[in-house]
This record gives C-alpha cells, sequence and structure tokens, in this order.
C-alpha cells in the first residue's frame, strides 16, 4: 500500500517494470481531496488508518506492507500503529517528522509555513483555509509545484517517463482544488495522535543526502524509530525513492 505525498495522487508510480519482476501487487489510493477522493476537512494522521483498512477489505487483501512517500511517511507509520499485525512491515522515504517531536522543528519552518502551523493549533479550519487561498496559485498549471528540487530531483524530471508521471501525478492531486494539499498539511501540523518511539519495531526508513530540508527529520526519526533500518542515499535529493524503488521494495516484501 503506497502512500503519496502532499500534493499527490494514485497516480504516483515508480517503475511499473521494477514492481511486476519482483512479483509485488502495488494499491495506490488518493487520500480524501485529491484526485478523485471527497474532502474531509479536519481529518487527522491516524484517520488515513480507517481509509486503508476499508480499501483493504474491498479489495479482500488481509494483510499488507505500507511505504509511505513524503507527506506519506506520517500516514504510513500511523497505519502501522493502528492496523498493528495487519500491517506485515513498513518502509518511509523522505519523509518530514512531528513538530512536537523533532528539535527545532518550529524554528524551522519557513517564514509562510510557520505562521499557518501556529494558527493551525488553534483553528485547524482557518488555516487550512489559508493554504487553500495560497496554493490557488498552482492550479492554473500544477506542474509549476514541481519546479526546483536538488540537482537530481531536475535530472529526474527532465526523464521523458519519470517527467511524466509526475507532472500526472500532480495535476490530478490538484484537479479538485487544493482542499486535499490543505488538509494534509494541517494534519502534519498538529499532533499525530502517537509518539515515534511507540511505532513498531523494524521500519525502514531512507533519505536523500541531497534533500537537506528533511535531514534534522531522518537523524530525529532513525534514532527514536525502535530497530529501525536507517539508510541515506547519497547525491539523490527528495525524489530518491524513484532512484532506489527495487531496494525499498526488497526490504518490505517476501
Amino acid at each position: 500500500m503506497l502512500f503519496h505525498g502532499a500534493p499527490g495522487s494514485r497516480l504516483f508510480a515508480p517503475p511499473a517494470d521494477v514492481t511486476a519482476s519482483l512479483g509485488v501487487h502495488l494499491i495506490t489510493f488518493d487520500r480524501p481531496g485529491f484526485g478523485g477522493s471527497d474532502r474531509r476537512e479536519g481529518r487527522t494522521v491516524l484517520d488515513t488508518a480507517g481509509d486503508v483498512a476499508a480499501l483493504a477489505d474491498g479489495l479482500n487483501v488481509e494483510r499488507f506492507a505500507v511505504l509511505g512517500i513524503s507527506a506519506g511517511g506520517a500516514h504510513a507509520l500511523g497505519c502501522a500503529v493502528v492496523l498493528g499485525e495487519r500491517v506485515s512491515a513498513v518502509a518511509v522515504a523522505c519523509m518530514p517528522g512531528p513538530l512536537d517531536e523533532v528539535p527545532g522543528a518550529w524554528e524551522a519552518l519557513d517564514r509562510r509555513q510557520r505562521p499557518a502551523a501556529e494558527v493551525a493549533r488553534e483553528d485547524p479550519k482557518r488555516a487550512a483555509g489559508g493554504v487553500v487561498r495560497y496554493s490557488e496559485r498552482w492550479l492554473d498549471d500544477p506542474t509549476s509545484f514541481l519546479g526546483g528540487g536538488t540537482p537530481d530531483d531536475r535530472a529526474l524530471l527532465a526523464e521523458p517517463a519519470t517527467g511524466a508521471m509526475l507532472a500526472a501525478d500532480v495535476t490530478e492531486a490538484l484537479r479538485p482544488g487544493a482542499g486535499g494539499m490543505a488538509d494534509d498539511l494541517v494534519a502534519l501540523w498538529m499532533e499525530w495522535g502517537f509518539r515515534i518511539a511507540d511505532v513498531r519495531p523494524g521500519v525502514r526508513i531512507s533519505h536523500g543526502a541531497e534533500d537537506t530540508r528533511g535531514e534534522p527529520d531522518f537523524r530525529y526519526l532513525a534514532a527514536t524509530l525502535p530497530d529501525c533500518e536507517a539508510q541515506v542515499w547519497p547525491d539523490v535529493g527528495h525524489l530518491g525513492v524513484l532512484r532506489h524503488w527495487r531496494e525499498v521494495l526488497a526490504t518490505i516484501t517476501p
């Protein structure tokens, strides 16, 4: 079960040939407010576990591994906490950590996010509305969200197949508007409903060495997740999982 980033959608799909070669059945889905999923204002990180359980039930899948990318990492960890033995393995990559746990996390937020995160603690609905208004700049051209990044991120975007997949992913994510992204960010700014130290042992956590914006989060998560397997990928950035897809899948599948 793959958890996309923000903005993101079910169309985030790393190399299908690699997935098939490992015999993996990859399930992707839109979190509420993204793509074809109705928005659910006020949702929390832990609310995702109920959606995942219902999806798995509908597909007659009893046990499954979870893999969270970027903003999806928190939701993957939340599922591991809530769904227990139903989750066979857990991996996260390039993810942010909880503001209330990572040292200096509040101070590290940029000049736009920190005020919004502070408002979220007092009035989540108002904070989400502010994010929606700010994000409207991307709605006419969702692919503009993909600009910048590290040299390797830009190189991946320049690859025809990968660039087309990422463009389709973000375009679908923002098709219904920016509500899903707003709700995702607010959920990440709020308390997650669990402590990192309480997540099951054995999580696989990976981070791109050039993704410096998430370096403090990675160090904290790697030090706090019980008996985790931590990996730093050299020479890659925030999209590093696309370079190391086979490696990541192999660690969480039989």
